[in-house]
């Protein structure tokens, strides 16, 4: 298993989950892949369908995105990517919290039987 910085117990990912299922009544999760129109590279991203239509509208110039998965259910890998996504915005520099966010999103990805993402070719 993979050490990660995120620290989740039990108590706090059924009230992630809680407000997640909350927030899923007004707008639902969705899987989406993008392609960069220049370099056809692949990334698949969870959000909610509101954010999504926004991405879209934003990147429609240079990216070509398209929902792999309209529901995505609730659970606690789910909750878990949620945490990682909400600390990454809030500290987008710190490499432990991205490469959580990159492991929690993959781990969604399988979950929902999608294909991950490759890692990051840092060269």
């Amino acid at each position: 298993m993979k050490a990660l910085a995120l620290k989740i117990d039990d108590d706090q990912l059924q009230a992630i989950r809680e407000r997640m299922d909350e927030a899923n009544q007004r707008a639902h999760f969705v899987i989406f892949q993008s392609v960069e129109k220049q370099t056809g590279k692949v990334l698949r991203l969870i959000t909610d369908i509101e954010s999504f239509r926004t991405i879209q509208d934003q990147h429609q110039d240079d990216s070509e995105m398209v929902i792999i998965q309209d529901i995505v259910p609730i659970t606690n890998t789910l909750a878990r990517w949620a945490v990682a996504e909400n600390v990454a915005a809030q500290q987008g520099d710190n490499p432990d919290v991205l490469n959580d966010l990159e492991y929690y999103t993959n781990e969604v990805l399988k979950e929902n039987h999608q294909a991950v993402n490759p890692p990051e070719d840092n060269n």
